[in-house]
């Protein structure tokens, strides 16, 4: 090899080197707030925005607070954005807009200590009752029965009030169920589907990457069919 070739290849060598040593681009970090319950559902989620956000140029970095809360904040701009959430709570919390993407479907359900001896066909309209929901789980608010309302923080709490029976049923979603159902067997889902609303990624108004985001989305899905 000649002494020019071989100082060309030197120089491409040295270029290749200082191409891969140059450093990446550092993610923008966003903040998201979310509840405090985590499910397989949530999981899921929040790993597809994850996925999208990087693929974006953002790092996805979630804080987990009571329900009621998060939302508060994320609408007030001390975060980013809520993970997930229905659509309705655009109502109240005018600052949030949701991604025009649905992530998934929820069911609202009542839940019971089994009984056979009990028949709660008209649950709804009787004013006896005490009802537990987590506070900021919207769907569970808005809808309406008789009985007395008790809002506490999270799932569990709710369950373990229905199992000291300091409440007679609680409402709450399917997919945040399904773990403490297999942990208790004695909790039973009424078979009534009492609501459904599908699932949406909401951002603070600050942002302007919603359109970005929705079509990221929108990607992910297609490569993962």
């Amino acid at each position: 090899m000649s002494q020019q070739r071989r100082l060309s290849l030197c120089f491409v060598l040295l270029l290749s080197a200082a191409f891969f040593a140059q450093p990446k681009q550092p993610l923008t970090p966003i903040h998201i707030a979310s509840s405090l319950s985590q499910t397989k559902l949530s999981q899921q989620i929040e790993q597809r925005l994850q996925v999208a956000y990087r693929a974006l140029g953002y790092q996805l970095i979630v804080q987990r607070l009571p329900a009621g809360r998060s939302l508060l904040m994320a609408n007030q701009g001390e975060f980013d954005g809520e993970l997930f959430r229905i659509k309705a709570v655009a109502a109240q919390y005018p600052q949030l807009q949701a991604v025009p993407y649905p992530l998934a479907t929820i069911q609202l359900h009542a839940y019971v200590l089994a009984d056979p001896a009990r028949d709660w066909q008209h649950w709804q309209h009787n004013a006896k009752l005490t009802v537990a929901y987590v506070r900021g789980f919207q769907l569970a608010e808005q809808y309406p029965f008789a009985g007395r309302r008790v809002a506490v923080t999270t799932v569990q709490q709710a369950v373990q009030m229905l199992l000291q029976q300091k409440v007679d049923l609680v409402l709450e979603d399917n997919s945040s169920m399904q773990s403490l159902q297999r942990l208790e067997p004695s909790l039973q889902q009424l078979p009534a589907v009492l609501a459904n609303a599908e699932l949406f990624h909401f951002l603070h108004q600050k942002h302007q990457a919603i359109p970005a985001l929705q079509q990221q989305l929108s990607k992910t899905d297609e490569h993962s069919d």
